[in-house]
């Protein structure tokens, strides 16, 4: 008989599992990954980067309206501790045709003061205002 080898899912795990997916342009994969590894989440920022990322990858996944849900779930609670969900919030909307929502957000997220998506948010906010 084999080894018995004890494995003990962790959000990191499935988190690593979608990331690698994704790079793989396996979104449905990374997905289902994703959201494993929010389930298994064991803090608040875990949680919100896990969320962060699912929403991402249903994006490129072309699934503009459930990555909008996936991020609008988390907004109220988070919002403050992570701007980066009004970034990502903005994105979507664009892709998803919303560009009152998209602007909103993107005016948000700059207001907020983080610089993580400063660059790609200015851009953003041009494109929008030209629109």
């Amino acid at each position: 008989m084999g080894e018995v080898i004890s494995f003990l899912p962790s959000c990191e795990f499935y988190f690593n599992l979608g990331m690698t997916a994704f790079s793989k342009h396996r979104y449905r994969q990374a997905v289902i990954y994703l959201k494993r590894a929010q389930s298994l989440a064991k803090t608040d920022d875990d949680f919100v980067f896990a969320n962060c990322q699912l929403a991402i990858c249903l994006q490129y996944a072309e699934q503009y309206y459930e990555a909008i849900q996936c991020l609008e779930k988390i907004q109220p609670a988070y919002e403050k501790q992570h701007p980066e969900i009004d970034y990502f919030l903005a994105t979507c909307y664009a892709f998803n045709n919303d560009f009152e929502q998209s602007l909103t957000a993107v005016k948000t997220y700059l207001a907020s003061g983080q610089t993580d998506f400063k660059a790609e948010a200015k851009t953003l906010l041009s494109q929008l205002v030209r629109a």
